[in-house]
């Protein structure tokens, strides 16, 4: 009797083992509608991404342009390269700066712009911008970044171009630089700067600064809202600086990022010290353009 039950325990147990491992391999095997989704990174389906701020109902934002810098896209970017020396900087040391190709170069998802000391009083550094190949007129601009280390004589900088801002009206109508950031600071500030009527004798500027804590540690991300009658600064999601007036643009624009050679001052450098070759990184995670409806 003892060996019959035997023999029925032994069947039954192997029967539900068998039961349970062809349960569990179709388990495994098996890909939910929401998992395919997600799992192929070209798939359109996936959420569109939203932006970081808190005090603004963006529900019927629509994304125009996104970049995570998985790799260099010709289609929306040029690689900045001078043909002649920028602005010298001669009061942190730096005579010399150039844009240069190879001081762009792509690494774990971000765009990486490099600011070396190549001589004495020479740096270079790298700058992409999207002009002809993506311009707009209005919208909010997202961008996340790790900023470049500014003692080394170099800023950080987030900021568009219109084609013809060189145009002399009395404003920014026909087109600015709109510098949303430049990093040329070491404290926990940074300045907003929009420029119209060209760079001759008929410029005009208007500076805010703004505090940024943190700034000087890891990623942040830096906004620009543009519409008909307003540009907003935000960082980190929070609001900084309002321009109005003959300082809004009315044309479309161009998006630039860029590191470049510091006018901070020279409290604000020790390039002079600095070894040649000795170089900084900014890293940008990713940048976004929503139109506002």
């Amino acid at each position: 009797m003892k060996s019959n039950n035997h023999k029925n325990y032994k069947t039954l147990f192997g029967f539900f083992l068998l039961a349970f491992l062809l349960f569990s391999c179709t388990e495994d095997n098996s890909t939910s509608a929401d998992d395919e989704q997600f799992n192929d990174l070209g798939d359109t389906n996936a959420p569109p991404a939203k932006p970081l701020l808190s005090s603004i109902n963006t529900s019927d934002w629509i994304l125009m342009f996104e970049d995570n810098f998985d790799k260099f896209e010709p289609t929306k970017w040029t690689i900045n390269n001078s043909t002649r020396s920028r602005a010298a900087r001669p009061g942190v040391g730096i005579n010399q700066w150039f844009w240069r190709p190879e001081n762009v170069s792509y690494k774990d998802g971000n765009l990486i712009l490099r600011s070396e000391k190549v001589g004495n009083d020479v740096m270079h550094c790298g700058g992409v911008f999207t002009n002809n190949l993506f311009e707009f007129k209005y919208g909010y601009i997202e961008a996340k970044i790790d900023i470049a280390e500014t003692l080394l004589g170099t800023h950080t900088a987030l900021w568009l171009q219109g084609d013809n801002m060189g145009n002399v009206d009395g404003t920014g109508n026909d087109g600015a630089e709109i510098d949303v950031f430049e990093s040329a600071w070491i404290g926990d500030y940074t300045k907003s700067v929009v420029h119209i009527d060209g760079y001759g004798a008929h410029q005009k500027s208007n500076t805010r600064r703004y505090e940024t804590p943190g700034l000087h540690s890891g990623y942040h991300t830096f906004g620009l809202l543009w519409n008909e009658d307003k540009l907003e600064i935000y960082y980190d999601g929070q609001f900084k600086t309002r321009y109005q007036g003959i300082w809004v643009p009315k044309v479309e624009e161009f998006l630039w990022l860029s590191t470049g050679a510091s006018f901070g001052g020279p409290s604000n450098t020790n390039f002079p010290e600095r070894e040649i070759g000795e170089y900084t990184e900014a890293k940008v995670d990713y940048i976004r353009v929503w139109k506002m409806n």
